[in-house]
């Protein structure tokens, strides 16, 4: 399943209901508790599908879910994906450094063929990592962050890898001037899939280009050109365009909304989105 349905995860199951109650208070609390002064400016990871360099300040959490809907009809079999809340949990553990705790959360993916269509439903995986900061930007130079992590097999038969798939991610940033901003990302990522009792893992390459644009004090916009390549996996490359739209409400909440098409016969035919980003007060 591609990022673009929320592959910005948490835990299943129990842990839902938990994370559910926990937005549920962060939201109130975002809502009426007015920012101090020395807030740290929110920097999210969606709805785009480039992560940012920025990590969460030391000792705040910062809450960024959502759902999506996709699309794809080739030569008559039309499948149809629904997932969410795709969550992500991002904890800052020091000064560059933060923990991510994500689940790719509920899927419905249906496929239809001349009148017939199969449905399968369930819970995706979770998956933990981090983001590293390793330097900040100086005149031509990048920003630049590191991301490490790994997927937990905790979903539902149907949607689980029944492997730690591990993933890398490097992350970098211009700022072109004071409304527009370049990020880009190159990684590789391993997923396992089981044919006749035999586990395979293989991995696939993808990057990510997008460009930013400051609108107002609350509102932004971006443009992005993404996709994937095989590496040891196999099958034809899926590029795809999107962009978007982010609403701050305040200082330490957001929301956001996201919709594109592929440009590859492989990618998603189109796609959409809508989410919020919170930050608990401190």
């Amino acid at each position: 399943m591609s990022k673009t349905l929320g592959q910005r995860n948490a835990r299943s199951h129990g842990h839902l209901a938990c994370l559910h109650t926990a937005t549920a208070i962060g939201l109130t609390l975002a809502l009426l508790s007015p920012a101090a002064a020395q807030d740290p400016e929110l920097i999210t990871d969606r709805p785009d599908q480039t992560e940012s360099t920025a990590t969460v300040p030391r000792g705040w959490v910062q809450i960024e879910t959502g759902v999506g809907f996709a699309e794809e009809d080739s030569e008559g079999l039309e499948t149809q994906v629904f997932a969410g809340p795709g969550t992500l949990v991002r904890i800052g553990l020091a000064e560059r450094l933060e923990l991510r705790l994500g689940w790719v959360g509920y899927i419905d993916h249906q496929v239809s063929f001349q009148g017939s269509s199969v449905n399968a439903s369930g819970v995706g995986d979770a998956d933990i990592g981090a983001k590293l900061q390793l330097r900040e930007e100086s005149g031509r130079v990048p920003e630049m962050a590191i991301l490490v992590g790994t997927t937990v097999p905790s979903g539902d038969d149907e949607f689980t890898s029944d492997r730690f798939d591990p993933s890398f991610r490097l992350a970098f940033a211009h700022t072109l001037s004071e409304r527009v901003s370049l990020g880009y990302n190159i990684g590789a990522a391993w997923s396992s899939t089981t044919e006749g009792g035999d586990t395979d893992t293989l991995s696939n390459g993808f990057y990510t280009v997008a460009a930013g644009f400051s609108l107002s004090e609350q509102w932004g916009a971006f443009v992005e050109l993404f996709g994937d390549v095989a590496l040891s996996a196999s099958g034809p490359p899926a590029h795809s365009f999107d962009g978007g739209t982010t609403w701050l409400i305040r200082p330490n909440l957001q929301l956001d909304f996201f919709g594109g098409f592929g440009l590859s016969d492989a990618a998603d035919d189109w796609f959409v989105g809508v989410g919020v980003s919170l930050r608990l007060p401190r």
